[in-house]
């Protein structure tokens, strides 16, 4: 089990350490940060101090070095845009926003999911259960931004019941109520299909119609046993889809003016931020691979079999 670990944790290291190289290496191709740091007419001396400031002057490979060794002490680096902020500061700043976008969104797309997903595996072939596969294949299939914008529409043009842009410190809870359902309805129809999936396999097991022949209640059956016992693909799939609600929130936020870490990322790009950008960057891909490093640990100890093919 440690040999296991340990090779994971190294596969991820090596990971975090090649997203790094890509995102330094794709924001040098972007453009130079320096002309959106001075006035259009600053004289060539200004811009030529400016480059030599930032380090913008030496070899690539020079500044990859730095910014390798800034990253192993824990430094970011000043922000090109905010006020010279540590880009640290700026990303931990924008994050309680995402935090709470993405903890909406996921806790209703989990509760939403297994409830459907769950009445549907109950009732095969039903109306209920054709209608909810054919919700479910809708759901995978609309993009997150042309949902948004519809939601815009109906909602904040024509209806003027909800907000389309803000964020919790304007406009309290109403103000997240349409991102988070944005966001939250491409994740509803995933886990609605694998607990449907999970709870058929389960219902059809011999302890499940041995527990129906004692009497138990169809609903102890259902939500205490069934449940239960399929809930291990179904804690997995929660745990992978809430690290990629950290890159759907890119454009959900963008959509909705959200003050989170997404919108940050763009403003960053835009602007050649690179010390913000690559930091959100460097974050967001460690949280990912972090989720996805405890989800494959948690296997291989419920599952040796796991281990053995690793």
């Amino acid at each position: 089990m440690r040999g296991y670990i340990a090779r994971r944790v190294l596969q991820g290291i090596v990971t975090i350490w090649l997203v790094t190289l890509g995102v330094f290496s794709v924001l040098r191709l972007t453009g130079d940060p320096v002309s959106y740091m001075l006035p259009p007419d600053a004289s060539k001396e200004d811009r030529a101090r400016l480059i030599a400031l930032y380090g913008f002057n030496d070899p690539l490979w020079k500044q990859y070095v730095v910014f390798n060794n800034n990253l192993l002490h824990g430094r970011f680096g000043p922000s090109l845009r905010w006020d010279s902020r540590d880009a640290l500061e700026v990303f931990l700043s924008r994050l309680p926003a995402t935090l709470a976008l993405t903890g909406a969104a996921m806790s209703f797309s989990i509760i939403v999911g297994i409830v459907l997903g769950a009445v549907a595996a109950t009732r095969p072939d039903s109306l209920f259960d054709r209608v909810a596969k054919g919700a479910a294949i809708l759901g995978q299939s609309m993009p997150v931004f042309w949902v948004g914008i519809l939601l815009i529409l109906l909602f904040t043009v024509y209806l003027e019941w909800l907000p389309s842009a803000g964020g919790l410190d304007r406009l309290g809870l109403k103000g997240l109520i349409l991102p988070a359902f944005t966001l939250g309805c491409l994740f509803v129809a995933a886990h609605m299909r694998i607990v449907r999936s999970s709870m058929l396999d389960v219902l059809d097991a011999d302890y499940i119609k041995m527990v129906r022949a004692k009497g138990m209640p169809r609903r102890t059956v259902i939500w205490k046993h069934a449940l239960k016992n399929a809930s291990i693909p179904i804690f997995t799939l929660f745990a992978v889809n809430f690290a990629q609600l950290i890159s759907g929130a890119v454009v959900t936020e963008t959509i909705f003016a959200w003050p989170g870490v997404g919108r940050l990322l763009v403003d960053s790009v835009f602007v050649r931020d690179y010390p913000v950008a690559q930091t959100v960057v460097f974050f967001a891909a460690s949280f990912i691979i972090v989720i996805n490093i405890v989800v494959d640990i948690a296997y291989a100890w419920l599952d040796p079999r796991v281990r053995i093919a690793g």
